[in-house]
């Protein structure tokens, strides 16, 4: 379960990760450079290594509880969902 949560979450973040910085990056237009590098570091070092670790480990604990064949159909329907958000937002 943790690899397939794993490989859910990776996929989300990279769907989205640009989305983020571009946003990070217009929120923190203003700050002086070291600022912006010190906030950029804390992003990618806390942000996101924070936010995949909780959520991997929520949905790991999600997949568990679901029998053989909904699990089959909730991962494949993820992984289909993923594939045509990315597909829309040419990520592929």
């Amino acid at each position: 379960m943790d690899s397939v949560s794993v490989g859910l979450v990776a996929s989300l973040l990279i769907t989205y990760g640009a989305s983020i910085n571009n946003f990070f990056k217009k929120v923190t237009k203003g700050i002086p450079f070291i600022g912006r590098f010190v906030l950029f570091i804390l992003l990618y070092s806390v942000g996101y290594v924070f936010l995949s670790s909780q959520v991997v480990r929520l949905l790991s604990h999600l997949l568990y509880g679901l029998g053989d064949l909904v699990l089959f159909g909730v991962v494949l329907g993820a992984f289909i969902v993923l594939a045509i958000i990315a597909y829309k937002g040419k990520d592929v």
